[in-house]
């Protein structure tokens, strides 16, 4: 919480922390709207710059925020340090050679620096939260401005950066760059009503991101935004429960991956038999019951960091020669199962409920904070869980940022009543 009052002096000195958030933020949004490419470098950007801040500190060498984190929450890091060695331990087995190689060393440096630049913007405080508010913001709203402009004018910018690519692959890619910056809609909304913003601000927000999340053929961005709003309001009468129910439900769809995501597949069978089912729709059914077959002949150690791209027996489907599996099954959670066993499945679910337990100590007595949270965290459960790669750098980073400007809404009360006062002057 925020006990430093605010100062509007202009010569008031920048804080470091406040740096640091502010160009995360608005780096953030630059590279949200122009395909997620770019994401994991923002992060990093800011990880080692919050890494150089804490060894210059005055005195000490690890803030004493981020120490008192550590130590608090000790159980919940171990769970996560366990999980992430485990996903690196496989690439040993895995058959991928240089992707598995290739994956350890991103997912290593993702999984180092996210916490560093989540506690540089966590540290913000008084006039530094105010200014780190401003500038997510101003990244989502750029991103949304560069993401109405690609679909308004047909990919122009990105046909003229990648003049080979096909619309089908540029797509794909402004879906993913939607649903970064869609995952930032709840906390950037709860930033301006803390902000006390002109409602036709607000207005325009909830515009740009229905219109995005309708846009370059991704459904699940769509229902994840309408699906994510209910869970936020959820959370605005019930916050810790509406925490508890999206870590726990993500654990549970983490944990019985194998049983739920095969259930699915062959209830959409059954309702769209043959030709009916939408090519998309079919292909991930497919994949789900393909990868369950794979994951029943490795069920403990699975497959191996990366092996998800050698499952790559070319099959007709739809009229078209597909891979069994493209690249990874298209859900997360059977991604986790495929290469990582039931030993990572049951590490990643038993530290998503102590994550939980976490976040429910942390936010749960600010509604607005927690709100904007768990919308978050509904809409990346959605894309992460029926949609993306497990190990894909930017559904983490989203995750990451969605984390870091979350603690910038856990303000007192007088907040809001403080501003209100200055703009009155």
């Amino acid at each position: 919480m925020s006990n430093v009052p605010l100062d509007s002096s202009p010569n008031r000195p920048l804080g470091t922390r406040a740096k640091i958030a502010g160009a995360f933020g608005i780096a953030f949004g630059l590279f949200a709207g122009t395909g997620v490419t770019g994401l994991a470098m923002s992060l990093g950007i800011a990880g080692l710059w919050g890494l150089i801040y804490s060894f210059r500190a005055p005195g000490q060498s690890l803030d004493k925020a981020f120490v008192a984190a550590l130590k608090k929450h000790g159980a919940t890091w171990l769970c996560l340090i366990l999980f992430v060695i485990w996903v690196l331990l496989t690439s040993l087995w895995s058959p991928a050679g240089d992707l598995a190689a290739e994956t350890t060393r991103r997912l290593a440096a993702v999984f180092v620096l996210a916490p560093i630049g989540i506690w540089a913007v966590y540290g913000c405080e008084g006039e530094d939260r105010l200014l780190a508010q401003r500038a997510i913001i101003a990244g989502v709203f750029m991103s949304l401005g560069i993401l109405t402009s690609e679909a308004l004018n047909h990919y122009a910018m990105n046909r003229f950066a990648s003049p080979d690519k096909e619309s089908l692959e540029i797509a794909g890619d402004m879906g993913r760059a939607a649903a970064a910056t869609l995952t930032l809609f709840w906390v950037v909304y709860a930033c301006l009503y803390q902000q006390l913003s002109d409602p036709r601000i607000r207005l325009l927000l909830v515009a740009l991101s229905i219109f995005i999340s309708l846009q370059f053929g991704t459904d699940i961005n769509a229902l994840g935004l309408a699906v994510g709003t209910i869970a936020a309001l959820f959370a605005l009468r019930f916050p810790r429960l509406a925490l508890g129910l999206v870590s726990g439900g993500t654990a549970a769809l983490i944990a019985a991956a194998p049983l739920i995501y095969p259930a699915i597949a062959q209830v959409a069978f059954q309702l769209w038999p043959g030709d009916e089912m939408p090519l998309s729709y079919g292909r991930r059914a497919q994949m789900w019951e393909t990868a369950s077959e794979y994951i029943a002949q490795k069920p403990l150690t699975g497959w191996g960091l990366g092996a998800g791209s050698i499952f790559d027996t070319p099959i007709i489907y739809g009229g078209f020669t597909w891979p069994i599996i493209q690249l990874h099954p298209h859900s997360a959670p059977l991604h986790i199962w495929l290469e990582t066993g039931g030993i990572g499945a049951l590490l990643a679910s038993v530290t998503l409920i102590m994550a939980g337990v976490v976040g429910i100590r942390v936010f749960g007595q600010y509604r607005v904070a927690t709100a904007a949270l768990v919308g978050g965290l509904t809409f990346l459960a959605l894309n992460w869980g029926f949609s993306h790669s497990a190990w894909r750098e930017w559904v983490w980073v989203s995750f990451a940022t969605l984390i870091a400007f979350s603690f910038m809404l856990r303000n007192p009360r007088w907040w809001a009543d403080e501003l209100r006062e200055r703009r009155a002057v």
